[in-house]
This record gives structure tokens, C-alpha cells and sequence, in this order.
């Protein structure tokens, strides 16, 4: 039985479909951006940082507005977002990461299927950001987790993700340690 999902989901132009890093995108929307490539699914050998320059100085041109980025004066505003579609949807986070260009987050099993929460998680965070346009990328890349060893694996590789980037630690207050999440999930049957 399904116990949690591991989600994770880019920001705009940061991380695209043909991407020499490798994605897990089916399909190439830009006309444009087809012509730089095929895509590689799944996680690729790191290229050389000269390969993934020359891609992305041709990709950006192409795309329709400028790539958006988190940084740290707009990730706590991304967090409060969060906060806020995780208290409306009464949903139980283990672990996220807000990275500059991507999100990790361990979402415990609900109601509500992992892409809706996902869009709701971005909606919220578009919101409190003020954007004109939505900073997210379609979809979302997700893990279905059937196991408490490797619901604890995924949770310490998304706390790690800061700082194994070089930035700081990560704490929100949306997000419950796996010891209060299984005390909720007892406490509730």
C-alpha cells in the first residue's frame, strides 16, 4: 500500500525537456526547443559544464519568457505558499527541499492524488509571489512509496539536498518529522 509520494517539480526554464542532464519529460511543447535535441529520459551522465552552457545560451532565446529562479529572499515567500495549500488541504509533509530550481516534497498519503497536490503547492506559491505567470513547469516527477525503510531513505536524500548544493540547511514549519507523522497516522487509525 501506497504510504507516501516523493515529488519533485522545476521552475520555469530551468530544467527542460531535452536538457543534456537528462529529464523525465515525454514530450517537447516549444517547436523551437525540439530542434536542440531529443530527449534523454531519465537522469543522464553529467555533461561536461561547457555541453550544458552552449544548450541553455541556445534554449533560452527560444523560450517564451525569461527562466525563474529561487533564491533567498524569494524561497521563504515560496514556503509560505506551500503553508498555506498545506493547511487548506490538512496534508502531511515529511520533508521538502526548495532548491533554486527545483522542489523535493514528501507528501504523506491523502485524499487528494500527488499532482493535484502538486498543483496546488505551486498555485499557492505563484500566488504569494505576485507573478504575473506561473514560474512552474508542467508536471511533476513522482515516486510512490510502499515502504517505511524507503520512506526514510527519501526523506534524508531531501533533507540533504540543501546542503549537499552548498546552501543551508532547510526547516519549515509545514513539514512534521516522520515521528509525528506516524503518531498522526496512528492517532487517526
Amino acid at each position: 500500500m501506497i504510504v507516501a509520494y516523493h515529488a519533485v517539480f522545476t521552475t520555469y526554464g530551468t530544467w527542460l525537456p531535452n536538457d543534456p542532464r537528462g529529464s523525465y519529460s515525454k514530450e517537447i511543447y516549444n517547436d523551437q526547443l525540439r530542434l536542440l535535441g531529443e530527449i534523454k529520459y531519465g537522469r543522464q551522465i553529467p555533461p561536461p559544464k561547457k555541453l550544458l552552457l552552449n544548450f541553455y545560451s541556445e534554449a533560452i532565446p527560444v523560450l517564451g519568457r525569461p527562466a525563474f529562479f529561487i533564491n533567498d529572499h524569494t524561497r521563504p515567500i515560496v514556503a509560505a505558499g506551500f503553508m498555506t495549500a498545506v493547511q487548506r488541504l490538512d496534508i502531511k509533509v515529511g520533508a521538502c527541499a526548495i532548491m533554486n530550481d527545483h522542489i523535493h516534497v514528501l507528501v504523506l498519503r491523502s485524499r487528494y492524488r500527488v499532482e493535484y497536490i502538486v498543483n496546488q503547492l505551486k498555485g499557492a506559491a505563484t500566488l504569494v509571489l505576485k507573478l504575473k505567470h506561473s514560474p512552474w513547469t508542467r508536471g511533476c516527477w513522482k515516486v510512490f512509496i510502499d515502504d517505511t525503510e524507503v520512506l526514510k531513505a527519501a526523506i534524508k536524500y531531501i533533507n540533504a539536498n540543501p546542503e549537499n548544493a552548498g546552501m543551508s540547511a532547510q526547516n519549515w514549519d509545514f513539514v512534521k518529522p516522520l515521528t509525528d507523522i506516524f503518531r498522526c497516522r496512528a492517532d487517526n487509525g
